[in-house]
């Protein structure tokens, strides 16, 4: 027995873009008329043969070889930067770029299903040039003329990569405690003195320069994170001397070990005014917010790669009687394993509608013919972008887990792969802002500060969609899911409330909140794949049974913590 057809990635990403009418929405945006999901298609197919024939049998010598750090320099595992060459010169650096610049113009949602495909099949190598577009984004928007001319071309063509320069010894999350410091040489030019450390791709041999983008404050500025401002800062200067930053050093870590995480000296070295004086923290967001969407794009690609590793071995390992059954069967047909793997198949394919949703709202926010229709997928975008960052990196990591558990013992060494898959699954829920931070952020930032205006015009779509297929009998389970939006709706006053009279209080169960977010909107994106899947040729049908019985009970759990924090609020001593 073979566990149902395991649809690829790329397939996946097809039901998406066709039957969910992703791809009839980007052609209503003006720069992508001309852009039909066919051809959409076509680049998400030639990104799974990149992955898979190129970046995937790189994956396991990269986790037992690492990086290599000798007097300043880094070297990457074997065949590393041949890859990063083939993906350069196939033109995917600059892939969602402005025409204008030397971009394809192609929308974020491409950009996010290459992150995808790129990341489960080898997470370390995609790391280097992860930052990359947000760094494109970073210098387009807010860099001066003279920057931009000097700067954007080797970004956009990925001659030269970039990394986010944020962390430091004693101020991780707490930007406000950034003790790095610029000395103005002229009115666009420091000298910038400090340490980072944790820096993706600090030093690499895939490129001749490297594009640092730091945070770090001036002598006339404010405390607190208010005072930073961003400049960045090259590895080699326009006139071929070499800068005064350097690699100190890698960490040797538990995961991602091809993927060079650094400690980074500053000594004075040259740098350039991003954005506005103390407006550094505007411009890094513009960064990290490309970079959250795109952690949760990376935890999908794991949990898909760990699905189908699950999949294909307990299809074929024979083992004891199923009952009903005279002789042994795949333990695919055991209960105890189907609910192991139809778990994982669930919760990857319920993360593809969201991420893609999201990736949606954002070229929608960039695209729509009015103002007002791009300011309301902007908020939507902020909205999902955390929830999209925490618990797609939350399910990558249990996936894995029940992939391991479907191995058995096979699953705890290290030949079959799982295991670096699990280990490489762990560090996107801690960076780009842990998912606590994003917990908070969607709660406080996002719910609070609008009176949750926006979320409940999220859920109401989603609820709409349940609506509709709630009079399927096929799908009665959906009736559960209408009470939970009838509860929420009830409750989200009463837990804004708390919010604002005891902010302590409410963080105690802002992870709650992020849950309960997370499933009433896969409630609604289930609801409409159920629909668009009518004789449930794709597995959406069965999948959504499945997540109304199995998974939707999370959600009513969430909510009856919330209630009891509201009613009798506590926290911690």
């Amino acid at each position: 027995m073979v566990y149902r057809e395991v649809r690829s990635a790329a397939d996946d990403i097809a039901f998406v873009m066709t039957r969910l009418g992703v791809g009839d929405a980007l052609a209503q945006l003006a720069p992508f008329r001309e852009f039909d999901t066919a051809t959409l298609m076509q680049v998400v197919n030639e990104a799974g043969r990149f992955a898979r024939d190129v970046l995937a049998p790189l994956n396991a010598a990269g986790d037992r070889d690492g990086c290599q750090w000798q007097d300043g320099e880094v070297r990457t595992p074997a065949g590393f930067a041949e890859a990063y060459r083939q993906y350069r010169e196939a033109g995917w650096p600059s892939l969602p770029c402005d025409p204008d610049v030397g971009g394809q113009g192609l929308p974020i949602v491409a950009q996010v299903a290459l992150q995808e495909l790129t990341a489960g099949a080898n997470l370390a190598w995609t790391m280097y040039p992860g930052i990359l577009h947000g760094a494109y984004e970073c210098v387009h928007r807010f860099g001066n003329e003279a920057l931009q001319d000097a700067w954007l071309a080797p970004l956009v063509s990925g001659e030269w990569l970039a990394t986010m320069c944020l962390t430091e010894p004693g101020a991780g999350s707490d930007l406000g405690q950034i003790r790095t410091r610029a000395e103005w040489f002229d009115d666009q030019t420091v000298r910038v003195t400090g340490e980072k450390i944790f820096i993706s791709g600090g030093d690499q041999d895939f490129t001749p320069n490297i594009v640092h983008l730091v945070l770090a404050r001036t002598a006339d500025a404010p405390a607190g994170s208010a005072g930073l401002s961003l400049f960045l800062v090259p590895k080699w200067l326009p006139d071929g001397e070499r800068n005064a930053v350097q690699c100190t050093g890698i960490e040797h870590k538990m995961g991602i070990r091809g993927s060079a995480t650094c400690s980074m000296a500053f000594e004075g070295a040259t740098g350039y005014l991003v954005g506005s004086p103390h407006g550094g923290l505007e411009a890094m967001f513009a960064m990290m917010n490309s970079a959250r969407l795109h952690v949760g794009a990376s935890g999908l690609g794991l949990a898909q790669s760990a699905f189908e590793m699950s999949a294909r071995h307990a299809s074929e390992r024979v083992q004891s009687r199923v009952p009903g059954a005279a002789a042994g069967a795949p333990i695919a047909a055991h209960p105890a394993v189907w609910r192991l793997l139809e778990g994982q198949r669930v919760a990857v394919e319920g993360a593809r509608l969201l991420l893609y949703r999201a990736a949606l709202a954002i070229d929608e926010a960039h695209h729509a013919e009015t103002p007002e229709v791009r300011q309301q997928a902007n908020a939507l975008a902020a909205l999902l972008t955390p929830v999209v960052k925490a618990m797609l990196t939350e399910q990558a990591f249990d996936g894995a887990s029940a992939a391991l558990q479907v191995f058995g013992g096979y699953g705890y060494v290290e030949e079959t792969g799982i295991s670096q898959i699990m280990r490489d699954a762990r560090i996107p829920m801690i960076y780009e802002g842990t998912n606590e931070i994003q917990a908070i952020d969607l709660f406080m930032r996002k719910i609070v500060r609008d009176n949750g205006a926006t979320l409940g015009q999220w859920l109401d779509w989603a609820r709409a969609q349940v609506c509709e297929v709630s009079t399927d009998n096929a799908l009665g389970g959906f009736h559960a899911a209408l009470a939970c939006f009838d509860e929420w709706r009830a409750l989200m006053p009463n837990a804004i409330s708390l919010a604002q009279a005891s902010p302590r209080a409410a963080l105690c169960v802002a992870g709650e909140v992020m849950r309960v977010v997370h499933g009433l909107s896969m409630a609604g994106l289930w609801a409409q794949a159920a629909l668009a899947d009518g004789g449930d040729v794709h597995g959406k049908r069965s999948a959504a049974r499945y997540w109304l019985k199995f998974e939707l009970p999370d959600t009513q759990r969430a909510m009856g913590i919330i209630a009891a924090q509201t009613a009798e609020p506590e926290t911690a001593a």
